[in-house]
């Protein structure tokens, strides 16, 4: 009998401990979950960073370099400056006056009759029709009139010789080649043909300026 009452002590004591111990179990599991889950969601959200730290190093390096390079212009080349005399700056007319030897003495241009005279320093001038038009920039150069130095001119001012009038026939006076231009002084400058034609080869094309 005392054996049987004392196997039922036993038994119930081992019943206690087994619900005490179901208890912690389960508490245990809930802790061993709850650090699983933790560790899940800690994983997760430093996987997330540096998916947005990937990404906003990928925009960093790919954006596009700001360029440094200056705007073109609309055009490097610049048109030359147009010198263009007008029939009004020569008063009607306007007498141009040569120095040296084997050129003309002077160069009448008369807007009012539309006449050039050519004064040889004879008993008789000739006289030819004339026209001024305005052309494309030209570069010529020209002897200076005042030191036959050699320098280069803008001109776009002709003024046309057409038939002649009166007097003698020269040949070298037709040449179709006077211009007129504004000279660095602010009066008028006479480019003609070097009716002398005493230059070297290199300066054929070299025109006289005369001035009023």
């Amino acid at each position: 009998m005392k054996k049987i009452i004392f196997a039922c002590i036993m038994a119930s004591l081992l019943l206690t401990g087994c619900k005490q111990d179901s208890p912690d179990n389960s508490t245990n599991k809930s802790k061993q979950s709850n650090s699983v889950s933790s560790t899940i969601v800690t994983s997760e959200t430093t996987s997330s960073t540096t998916s947005e730290t990937s990404d906003t190093i990928s925009q960093t390096t790919t954006e596009e370099p700001v360029s440094t390079t200056p705007s073109s212009t609309a055009d490097s080349s610049q048109e030359q400056a147009t010198d263009t005399v007008s029939q009004n700056e020569l008063g009607g007319y306007a007498t141009f006056y040569f120095t040296g030897m084997n050129v003309p003495d002077s160069i009448n241009i008369n807007t009012n009759s539309n006449q050039l005279t050519f004064d040889g320093g004879t008993s008789q001038a000739t006289v030819y029709a004339f026209s001024m038009q305005n052309v494309p920039v030209k570069t010529v150069r020209v002897f200076s009139a005042n030191n036959n130095d050699i320098r280069t001119v803008q001109v776009s001012t002709q003024l046309v010789i057409g038939g002649q009038i009166s007097g003698p026939t020269i040949s070298n006076q037709q040449a179709n080649e006077l211009y007129l231009f504004h000279n660095k002084q602010g009066g008028l400058s006479l480019a003609t043909p070097n009716y002398a034609g005493n230059v070297p080869e290199d300066q054929q094309d070299v025109m006289i300026e005369v001035l009023q």
